[in-house]
């Protein structure tokens, strides 16, 4: 009874330790160097980014390719994107990220006499998703590389079926909300005192064209790289 004890003991400490080993914070540089310790992101004003290890030594993230720390696991985002990084929020043979990017609603409809009228916005923020297989280069999240890479998996393929439905919702929903706030701003161009109601309608139309169905595709995505994993 105290051998079995003492093996259970040893058997949950061992596991403790791999498991502590697994989601311990490391900074990983570009040229391959690891390292190994408490990790605190700072990114300044007016500065540059850069990494705290264990509350003494500073690493530019210029310098980073990828870490973990309290907040997750990030990898760096190559070609154009900075010193962007990207969270990793799935882990499998299909590895699922997400960064968060700026944006802004405003919008140009057509005005009378070919003109273009500028209807203001909001500046905000969304979340832009991509992966990588087995370990591989990241790609964007889009109809073209989830197919690609996602075909022999017939569960993941009806998800990204009714993902390309939504896609093509988002593209009417936009056309309809053009049309509308072009047609209110016609309406009213030789009026003295113009009514532009129809087309702040139309743009938000649009922005709910767009935001909406970005949403549901975003979930759709998550669900056809959680099947994918679970069928491995």
């Amino acid at each position: 009874m105290l051998k079995k004890t003492i093996l259970g003991v040893c058997i949950i400490a061992i596991t403790s330790v791999q498991s502590f080993s697994q989601d311990s914070q490391f900074v990983e540089l570009r040229d391959g160097t690891r390292y190994e310790g408490r990790v605190e992101v700072k990114e300044p004003f007016l500065k540059k980014s850069r990494i705290i290890l264990n509350d003494s030594t500073t690493i530019l993230m210029q310098d980073v390719e990828k870490y973990r720390s309290s907040d997750g696991y990030f990898v760096r985002m190559h070609v154009g994107y900075g010193d962007a990084f990207a969270r990793r929020i799935q882990k499998g043979n299909i590895d699922l990220f997400e960064r968060v990017v700026p944006n802004h609603s405003a919008s140009w409809v057509p005005g009378p006499n070919g003109t273009m009228t500028y209807l203001g916005g909001g500046v905000g923020s969304s979340k832009a998703q991509y992966f990588s297989k087995d370990g591989g280069r990241i790609m964007r999240a889009n109809a073209v590389n989830l197919k690609k890479e996602l075909y022999d998996n017939p569960l993941s393929m009806q998800y990204l079926k009714q993902r390309d439905g939504l896609t093509a919702l988002q593209v009417i929903g936009i056309i309809g909300g053009v049309a509308l706030a072009a047609t209110s701003v016609t309406s009213q161009a030789d009026k003295v005192e113009p009514d532009f109601t129809g087309a702040i309608i139309g743009v938000g139309v649009i922005g709910l064209s767009s935001w909406i169905p970005h949403f549901a595709k975003q979930n759709l995505t998550e669900k056809a790289i959680e099947a994918y994993n679970q069928s491995e």
